[in-house]
């Protein structure tokens, strides 16, 4: 009797750290929301981009200053995203309310969640990315619980709205369909290896700048703002959300090719932020094209590159699944999954997450 009492206060108090945790990411994010609508709404200073480059090179930015500091860079017009400070923020909350990783999974969940409305997205997300390949089962009822959770205080106690995407159908089966298919998740796994590769070499080529200490970022402010300033750039400068829903409408490829570029100069100098949103933007608008080029459905390539790209490099193939279900309709699911698989294995073994592990049995790419 003894023990089960006892299984059922520490069910209780780990039910109420929950509540607890949702409800602190869940305002957290929508306060960071509403601090990027209004930069996205009152412009982008390039000009602030070299002292902003200084205070990031001065300073290591904790965990709790994230959201004023990612702030910063979109405010200096640095093309970077916000997924990445929505998970630090919630794993850092989550490992305030418990040092148990089931807490720092559950955070993680309720940020990516709340910041993106898609919470089976945010659950399964925090489950995948630790080790590729690998899920702790018995983390799946708290990362739901929080996702869920998160995303309802979001919504409906702070009134955050979350872009509509067209919902997305498959045309009638065809081998030439899949076969083309197949062409796009490699075209996406060559675009995520070189997203990759072109970012370790831009970190590498700063790292061994012979200025030093704070100059340095100065320098990284100066760079970012030259490149920024040149025409074809200047719809990378930001978040960029407002060209989210272009690529299921029309066709403009060259915008992934500057918008990789912009991202990786940028979070390769030190400004900080997510990926998600340029990778969306660049695997949305790089498969627009593919289509234009190969005849097939623009909204369901559009859909596909959305979701796949990031997927791949983020090595989370259930949480691209799910995204894409939550955003553009179930009816492509298993395409999702497919294409996240060839993006993770033909883009190699590094994502955008350098402490990502491999489980044992997964078979690794060589390079």
């Amino acid at each position: 009797m003894a023990r089960i009492k006892g299984l059922i206060k520490a069910f209780l108090l780990n039910l109420g750290l929950l509540v607890a945790l949702s409800f602190a990411t869940g305002s957290l994010s929508s306060l960071f929301l509403a601090g990027l609508d209004w930069i996205q709404h009152n412009g982008s200073y390039l000009y602030a981009l070299p002292l902003v480059g200084l205070i990031f090179q001065s300073f290591k930015v904790p965990a709790y200053l994230i959201i004023p500091a990612t702030w910063l860079s979109h405010l200096a017009g640095a093309s970077v995203g916000r997924e990445g400070t929505a998970v630090t923020m919630g794993r850092g909350l989550g490992e305030k309310f418990s040092d148990v990783d089931l807490f720092s999974k559950a955070g993680m969940a309720a940020g990516f969640a709340s910041v993106f409305g898609t919470p089976l997205a945010g659950a399964f997300f925090a489950l995948e990315v630790g080790e590729v390949g690998k899920i702790n089962f018995r983390h799946i009822p708290a990362c739901l619980f929080a996702a869920f959770s998160a995303n309802y205080v979001s919504l409906h106690v702070y009134g955050t709205k979350h872009l509509s995407y067209p919902s997305v159908f498959l045309p009638e089966f065809s081998g030439a369909f899949y076969a083309k298919l197949a062409l796009l998740g490699l075209f996406l796994a060559l675009i995520a290896f070189l997203y990759k590769r072109s970012e370790s070499i831009i970190i590498s080529a700063f790292d061994k700048s012979p200025v030093q200490g704070p100059l340095k970022g100065i320098l990284a402010g100066l760079i970012l703002f030259g490149v920024l300033s040149i025409p074809v750039f200047h719809e990378t400068i930001g978040l960029g959300s407002e060209f989210l829903l272009r690529p299921f409408t029309s066709v403009a490829p060259d915008f992934a090719l500057w918008k990789l570029l912009a991202t990786n100069l940028s979070l390769g100098l030190g400004f900080k932020g997510g990926e998600a949103t340029p990778l969306f933007l660049i695997g949305s608008h790089a498969a627009s094209g593919f289509a234009s080029w190969f005849a097939l459905p623009v909204g369901l390539s559009a859909a596909i590159g959305f979701v796949c790209l990031y997927g791949g490099l983020a090595k989370t193939p259930l949480a691209a699944t799910f995204l894409g279900m939550e955003l553009f309709g179930p009816s492509a699911w298993f395409i999702y999954f497919i294409i996240t698989l060839i993006v993770l294995f033909g883009s190699g073994k590094k994502g955008i997450f350098s402490n990502q592990t491999w489980a044992d049995y997964l078979p690794k790419p060589i390079y």
